[in-house]
Protein backbone atom coordinates (compact mmCIF):
# COMPACT_ATOMS: atom_id res chain seq x y z
CA UNK A 1 0.00 0.00 0.00
CA UNK A 2 1.28 3.35 -1.16
CA UNK A 3 3.13 5.23 2.17
CA UNK A 4 3.53 8.80 2.79
CA UNK A 5 7.77 8.90 3.47
CA UNK A 6 7.71 7.63 -0.43
CA UNK A 7 6.43 10.90 -1.65
CA UNK A 8 8.50 12.72 -3.77
CA UNK A 9 11.77 10.30 -3.19
CA UNK A 10 13.67 9.00 -5.95
CA UNK A 11 14.66 5.39 -6.10
CA UNK A 12 17.53 3.90 -8.55
CA UNK A 13 17.37 0.03 -9.06
CA UNK A 14 20.51 -1.46 -10.20
CA UNK A 15 19.49 -5.29 -11.29
CA UNK A 16 20.68 -7.19 -14.51
CA UNK A 17 18.04 -9.91 -13.71
CA UNK A 18 14.94 -8.57 -16.22
CA UNK A 19 12.65 -10.47 -14.12
CA UNK A 20 14.16 -9.02 -10.44
CA UNK A 21 14.64 -5.46 -11.84
CA UNK A 22 10.83 -5.96 -12.70
CA UNK A 23 9.52 -7.30 -9.81
CA UNK A 24 11.59 -4.41 -7.78
CA UNK A 25 10.23 -1.37 -9.86
CA UNK A 26 6.57 -2.57 -9.24
CA UNK A 27 7.31 -3.01 -5.56
CA UNK A 28 8.51 0.46 -5.81
CA UNK A 29 6.73 2.49 -7.75
CA UNK A 30 3.55 1.08 -6.11
CA UNK A 31 4.46 2.42 -2.67
CA UNK A 32 4.19 6.36 -4.05
CA UNK A 33 8.69 5.92 -5.69
CA UNK A 34 9.67 7.29 -8.68
CA UNK A 35 12.20 4.88 -9.89
CA UNK A 36 15.06 5.09 -12.37
CA UNK A 37 17.09 1.89 -13.90
CA UNK A 38 20.21 0.49 -14.88
CA UNK A 39 21.43 -3.07 -15.04
CA UNK A 40 25.27 -2.68 -13.82
CA UNK A 41 27.57 -0.70 -11.95
CA UNK A 42 28.65 1.85 -14.57
CA UNK A 43 25.01 2.39 -15.53
CA UNK A 44 24.13 2.62 -12.11
CA UNK A 45 27.37 5.22 -11.71
CA UNK A 46 26.40 7.14 -14.94
CA UNK A 47 22.48 7.36 -13.77
CA UNK A 48 23.37 8.90 -10.14
CA UNK A 49 25.28 11.92 -12.14
CA UNK A 50 22.57 12.65 -14.06
CA UNK A 51 20.41 12.57 -11.52
CA UNK A 52 20.83 14.40 -8.42
CA UNK A 53 17.60 13.59 -6.96
CA UNK A 54 18.12 10.37 -6.59
CA UNK A 55 17.58 10.01 -2.55
CA UNK A 56 18.66 5.85 -2.39
CA UNK A 57 20.05 3.10 -4.72
CA UNK A 58 18.88 -0.18 -4.27
CA UNK A 59 21.20 -2.49 -5.48
CA UNK A 60 22.17 -6.35 -6.61
CA UNK A 61 25.52 -6.85 -5.05
CA UNK A 62 26.88 -9.07 -7.85
CA UNK A 63 26.81 -7.05 -11.13
CA UNK A 64 27.80 -7.98 -14.68
CA UNK A 65 30.90 -5.93 -16.48
CA UNK A 66 33.12 -6.34 -14.02
CA UNK A 67 32.31 -4.10 -10.76
CA UNK A 68 30.28 -4.90 -8.05
CA UNK A 69 27.38 -3.13 -6.28
CA UNK A 70 30.00 -2.13 -3.42
CA UNK A 71 32.74 -1.38 -5.70
CA UNK A 72 29.52 1.42 -7.44
CA UNK A 73 29.13 2.72 -3.66
CA UNK A 74 32.30 3.00 -2.99
CA UNK A 75 32.27 5.27 -6.03
CA UNK A 76 29.46 7.00 -5.79
CA UNK A 77 29.64 7.68 -1.62
CA UNK A 78 33.37 9.45 -2.70
CA UNK A 79 31.00 12.07 -4.75
CA UNK A 80 28.04 12.34 -2.75
CA UNK A 81 29.18 10.96 0.77
CA UNK A 82 25.42 10.57 2.04
CA UNK A 83 23.99 8.42 -0.38
CA UNK A 84 22.33 5.66 0.84
CA UNK A 85 22.47 2.06 -0.16
CA UNK A 86 20.37 -1.05 0.39
CA UNK A 87 22.58 -4.06 -1.23
CA UNK A 88 21.23 -7.28 -1.80
CA UNK A 89 22.50 -10.65 -2.41
CA UNK A 90 21.79 -14.39 -2.49
CA UNK A 91 24.34 -15.30 0.51
CA UNK A 92 26.48 -16.81 -2.67
CA UNK A 93 30.45 -17.41 -1.73
CA UNK A 94 31.20 -14.26 -3.10
CA UNK A 95 28.38 -12.05 -1.87
CA UNK A 96 28.91 -13.17 2.10
CA UNK A 97 32.97 -12.07 1.50
CA UNK A 98 31.52 -9.06 -0.40
CA UNK A 99 29.16 -8.26 2.67
CA UNK A 100 31.80 -7.82 5.38
CA UNK A 101 32.93 -4.87 3.72
CA UNK A 102 29.74 -3.28 3.70
CA UNK A 103 29.99 -3.49 7.76
CA UNK A 104 32.88 -0.18 7.35
CA UNK A 105 30.90 1.73 4.71
CA UNK A 106 28.79 4.56 6.14
CA UNK A 107 24.90 4.37 4.90
CA UNK A 108 25.22 0.89 3.17
CA UNK A 109 23.03 -1.77 4.26
CA UNK A 110 21.80 -5.07 3.01
CA UNK A 111 19.27 -7.31 2.45
CA UNK A 112 19.41 -10.81 1.74
CA UNK A 113 17.34 -12.59 -1.34
CA UNK A 114 14.61 -13.66 -1.31
CA UNK A 115 12.96 -10.79 0.05
CA UNK A 116 9.42 -9.93 1.03
CA UNK A 117 8.39 -6.63 -0.27
CA UNK A 118 7.39 -5.74 2.82
CA UNK A 119 10.40 -5.50 4.66
CA UNK A 120 12.12 -3.87 1.76
CA UNK A 121 9.78 -0.98 1.59
CA UNK A 122 9.80 -0.56 5.40
CA UNK A 123 13.50 -0.65 5.63
CA UNK A 124 14.37 1.81 2.53
CA UNK A 125 11.46 3.88 4.03
CA UNK A 126 13.31 3.84 7.37
CA UNK A 127 16.57 5.07 5.93
CA UNK A 128 15.06 7.53 4.35
CA UNK A 129 13.08 9.05 7.19
CA UNK A 130 16.50 8.56 9.30
CA UNK A 131 18.66 10.22 7.12
CA UNK A 132 15.89 13.31 6.87
CA UNK A 133 15.61 13.21 11.16
CA UNK A 134 19.83 13.32 11.47
CA UNK A 135 20.20 15.91 8.15
CA UNK A 136 22.42 13.87 6.32
CA UNK A 137 23.12 14.75 2.52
Amino acid sequence: MPNDNSNGHTILIVEDDESVLEVAVNMFEFTGYTVLTANNAAGGIETFRTHPEIDLIFSDLILPGGATGIEMAKTILKEKPGTLFLLVTGYSDKGKALLQKTQLMPNVEFIAKPYDIDVVTEKVDAMITDRRVTGIN
